[in-house]
């Protein structure tokens, strides 16, 4: 069953223009800080995200970066930015990062049940997720860990922002991708 889309909390122009000049400057400072580290770096433009607050569940994810490149056994730093739109708060909220070839599957059923075993999966946060109040920025950062013995190649990364449901299906709220060697 899809999930039903929640009423947003930028009800009119205004207040989409409002969000979205704060919304630019949590990102510029995201930016500036992860390019200083020579960290790669990617968010929405204001075009993606007006069609964003009408086609995903909040809260959404609207910029990362990472380390573009680590050797065997080295470590891939990544961050992404989260905020929630939505006029009430959302609850039992995780964010999972694993490695694999997804991001062009549409499904997000079929986008969940394969990745690269070789590398680990990571989840953020247990054990009941985490929380985010309307109009609420999240930073959150993981590092990924490159296997011994992996080909030195070029290799997708993938984060799932989900609504953790203990005794029901969860939702999938929203994805991203991130590129990395390992050299």
């Amino acid at each position: 069953m899809a999930a039903k889309k929640k009423k947003t909390s930028l009800r009119t122009r205004a207040d989409i223009d409002k969000a979205w000049q704060k919304l630019e400057a949590e990102m510029a400072k995201h930016r500036k800080e992860h390019e200083n580290q020579g960290e790669a770096f990617a968010a929405i433009t204001r075009e993606e995200f007006e069609a964003k607050l009408k086609r995903v569940n909040s809260p959404m994810i609207v910029s990362q970066s990472w380390s573009p490149s680590a050797p065997p056994g080295g470590t891939i730093n990544y961050s992404i930015l989260v905020v929630n739109y939505d006029v009430l708060q959302y609850t039992n909220l995780a964010l999972v990062v694993f490695i694999g070839n997804r991001n062009p599957i549409v499904s997000n059923d079929q986008y969940l049940t394969e990745f690269d075993a070789r590398f680990q999966t990571y989840a953020q946060r247990a054990p009941n997720g985490f929380s985010m109040n309307p109009a609420q920025y999240g930073f959150f950062s993981f590092q990924v860990t490159i296997p011994l013995g992996v080909e030195r190649t070029g290799y997708f990364g993938n984060c799932s922002l989900q609504k953790i449901s203990f005794l029901d299906v969860g939702t999938c709220l929203d994805r991203s991708c991130f590129f990395f060697d390992v050299v």
